[in-house]
This record gives structure tokens, sequence and C-alpha cells, in this order.
């Protein structure tokens, strides 16, 4: 009798068994790699995450979990999108997000604010409430961090 040890699932395999969570039982819609650069959201309000490789960041999953309950009181009033980690790279330079987990609001298609990382959930519900009561936010500056040396580097 041998005993076959299996490899045990990757971050990104548990990240993609959450996006499907998501999906089957919170209606979300995925990003597709064709729309990554520049899906439409004509929905008069979206919500969008984007995620990354849960290596890097062990949030992306928390927040996973977390987001649908919070947008649970919206109810039907807003559409729910996730982007996984190929497609969010674009869609964070697009709307100036400097890391994941992030969540973008649109309104009608136009940005109106981001929440980056995980919250307090008394905090999540002020900020999303004023977020979508107020006026849209600038959208972010995105600035590249590059190591010393590289082109384009501070010295």
């Amino acid at each position: 009798m041998s005993l076959q040890l299996l490899p045990g699932a990757t971050s990104l395999d548990r990240l993609e068994t959450a996006i499907g969570r998501l999906q089957q039982k919170h209606d979300f819609q995925r990003v597709g790699n064709n729309e990554a650069t520049s899906p439409e959201f004509p929905a008069e309000l979206t919500a969008l995450l984007l995620t990354e490789d849960p290596q890097r960041n062990l949030e992306v999953l928390d927040a996973c979990v977390i987001l649908p309950e919070v947008l649970k009181p919206l109810g039907q009033d807003i559409e729910r999108w996730v982007a996984g980690p190929d497609e969010a790279p674009p869609l964070m330079r697009k709307f100036g997000v400097a890391r994941a987990p992030a969540v973008v609001f649109l309104r009608a298609g136009a940005f109106v604010g981001v929440l980056n990382g995980i919250r307090d959930w008394g905090d999540y519900q002020l900020e999303i409430a004023g977020l979508l009561s107020g006026p849209a936010q600038p959208k972010p500056i995105g600035i590249p961090v590059r190591a010393a040396g590289q082109s384009g580097a501070c010295a």
C-alpha cells in the first residue's frame, strides 16, 4: 500500500473558488479578459471588486466574503462585479487604485469613489453610504513605484 500525496490548492485556486462563489451565490458578474481594458458598467450603481493573488495579500480572500454582506442592504439597487487577478491590473490603472483588494463604485459608468483594503463593519457602512449619497470623489492619482537604479527612479 502506498500513500500518494497530492499538492494542496494554490492561493489562485482558492481565489477562483471564492470568485465562483461570488458569481453563483451573490450574483456577481465577472469582468472577462476581453473587457479588462474597457468594460462597460451602464447600471445606475455598480460595485466592482478588484482582486490580486492572495499570496501577495490575504485580504483579497476576506474581501470576497465580506463584500456581499456589506452590499446586502442595497439589494438589487447595485450591480455587483468582480475582476480576477488577470483582469484587475488595467482596471486598477484606469481608476487610480494603488492596491487590491479595492471596491470601485460607479454611477452610470462614471467613477464615484473607491474603498481600499479591509475595514471594520461600521466603517464600511458609513463610507459606502457617504460615497453613494454624496458627490463623486476625484480619482486617485496612481504613482508607479520603481526600485532605485531603474529608469525613472529618484536618485
